[in-house]
């Protein structure tokens, strides 16, 4: 199971969401978890037990009044899930980050004003995200645009599937070598450097193989 796979296999899941949820507003403990999300602290602690397999989330020892110490969780990655499905693209890519501690750290209270301009930032930061997604928007759709011309090329030009496969992972794919899509397609490096020839020749070359 690669990274992307790990990943989904822990947003698929309704509770381990809104595990995360509420771990990224603050430390909780696992009873906390248990009484806000209406599941049993065992049920809990196996979702926790596996999130930190992962490491995506810690937890640490802190002293009680009432009884032995208990442990809190906490994230300790942050990751971003972008898929891209369309015509003749599909793409998918995962970033992660470390959560650093000293954004776990909670500062002392400033009031309320503070807050209020904490809230300002955040908008801002929204409103530049906004923008990014959809400059993001128009540049896959002329990926998309670009990716179906290339397969329309590809299906007239090269008349077994394998070789149209190769050919058009390779538009799709610039930033690998030869040698590197063969390795990624399970193929011979001779029989992909081949057929990839064919992209120096002239299309009336190609046409009468």
């Amino acid at each position: 199971m690669d990274e992307l796979d790990r990943m989904l296999s822990v947003i698929e899941n309704p509770t381990r969401r809104r595990i995360l949820e509420a771990l990224v507003r603050e430390p909780h403990y696992p009873l906390q978890l248990a009484r806000e999300l209406g599941l049993s602290q065992q049920g809990i602690m196996k979702h926790l037990r596996m999130l930190e397999e992962l490491d995506l989330v810690g937890s640490f020892s802190e002293e009680s009044e009432r009884g032995p110490s208990r442990r809190r969780y906490f994230p300790t990655t942050g990751f971003t899930i972008v898929v891209d499905i369309g015509p003749g693209l599909f793409n998918t890519d995962i970033v992660t980050r470390p959560i650093e501690e000293r954004l776990l750290e909670r500062p002392v209270g400033e009031g309320g004003r503070r807050l209020l301009d904490l809230r300002q930032e955040v908008e801002a930061i929204d409103r530049e995200l906004d923008g990014l997604k959809g400059r993001r928007a128009q540049l896959i759709a002329q990926k998309e645009a670009l990716l179906e011309e290339a397969g329309q090329v590809v299906e007239v030009t090269y008349p077994d599937y394998r070789s149209r496969k190769i050919v058009y992972e390779y538009v799709l794919h610039p930033e690998m070598d030869k040698k590197e899509l063969a390795e990624a397609l399970g193929l011979r490096d001779d029989l992909v450097e081949g057929i990839l020839g064919t992209l120096e020749v002239g299309d009336d070359d190609i046409g009468g193989q």
